[in-house]
């Protein structure tokens, strides 16, 4: 009869040439690595293929105990909706997404109503309940939550925790939300305003006018001399680039340490103080990467790149 492992066991594991598993039983493993780090893995197999789920770190916090407690409410088709969720922002939206913390913050906040239950009985229903839930956040979120769920369920679906996707074949429709073309510019006026706007977010605007960044490039970035550089991690493309700092630019700085919700929350009331219809957002200015043109004083739009998007376009004239 085969020993489970021990305390003692886990806390001496010793790694070796290549990853160690050492074997508890019910799927429980102690994976070593060469480096010495070491990690609980569940592996199991159903309907024929071997799963692998990643517990956690070996730690104070999660040793032998607290590992085989978690196996117990893992069991085959028993995951939860927490289970998936974790599983798939650890290995779907962390690799990959740009913005790991807004796909994170839709699953955190509808976990009350959904993170216990097991995926297998979770219906289309109650999904559909969920998502119409969060219209109250504004019928885009709510569409981003549909969108976000539905991948995490055909997740589910790749790892054969659940024999279909409750979600695949509902759209937009439960939201209501309508793509909008994002074909809003600011007119001289409405960038006069804006130039002579003391707040700090509005120092955010200006530099991003400026610079044709993005807003993520602009408070990740750092100043070098007449350049602002962006490294590869926080570039769209992942290439690292630098754009050219005018003194206009250069005059914004600092930036204000704040999240582009801010910025955005920060426009919307503006907007609204400065009664300007349509509102505009950040996203919706006339940077380069939306192919519009840059504006001279006393000249038409021309296209120009976002190295000497600064050069081109200047403080509106009062023409």
């Amino acid at each position: 009869m085969r020993l489970r492992l021990t305390a003692t066991q886990c806390a001496k594991a010793r790694p070796g040439a290549k990853y160690k598993w050492d074997n508890d039983g019910n799927g429980l493993y102690l994976r070593v690595r060469a480096t010495g780090g070491k990690t609980w893995i569940i592996r199991r197999k159903v309907a024929g293929k071997t799963t692998i789920t990643t517990l956690g770190e070996y730690s104070n916090t999660l040793g032998l105990q607290e590992a085989r407690e978690r196996v117990g409410s893992r069991k085959a088709g028993a995951q939860t909706f927490a289970d998936l969720a974790d599983k798939y922002l650890a290995e779907v939206v962390e690799p990959k997404h740009r913005r790991p913390e807004i796909p994170r913050g839709y699953l955190d906040r509808v976990m009350p109503e959904v993170g216990k239950k097991q995926v297998r009985d979770i219906t289309r229903a109650d999904l559909v309940a969920v998502i119409q839930n969060y219209k109250k956040r504004g019928v885009r979120a709510a569409d981003s939550l549909r969108s976000t769920l539905r991948e995490m369920f055909a997740f589910g679906l790749e790892l054969v925790w659940i024999d279909h996707n409750p979600l695949a074949d509902v759209c937009r429709r439960v939201t209501g939300d309508e793509p909008v073309h994002r074909t809003r510019v600011l007119t001289d006026d409405e960038l006069r305003l804006l130039w002579a706007e003391p707040s700090p977010s509005a120092a955010m605007l200006r530099f991003l006018l400026l610079t044709g960044l993005r807003i993520s490039e602009a408070q990740k970035g750092h100043q070098d001399g007449d350049r602002w550089i962006v490294p590869a991690a926080i570039s769209k493309n992942k290439k690292p680039h630098w754009v050219h700092l005018t003194a206009q630019a250069k005059a914004q700085l600092p930036l204000p340490a704040t999240t582009p919700t801010n910025v955005q929350g920060w426009t919307r009331r503006w907007c609204e103080r400065k009664e300007i219809t349509p509102a505009f957002t950040p996203a919706r200015l006339p940077t380069h990467r939306r192919d519009s043109g840059c504006r001279t004083t006393g000249s038409a739009p021309t296209r120009c790149s976002r190295s000497s998007w600064s050069a081109c376009l200047t403080t509106p004239s009062k023409a």
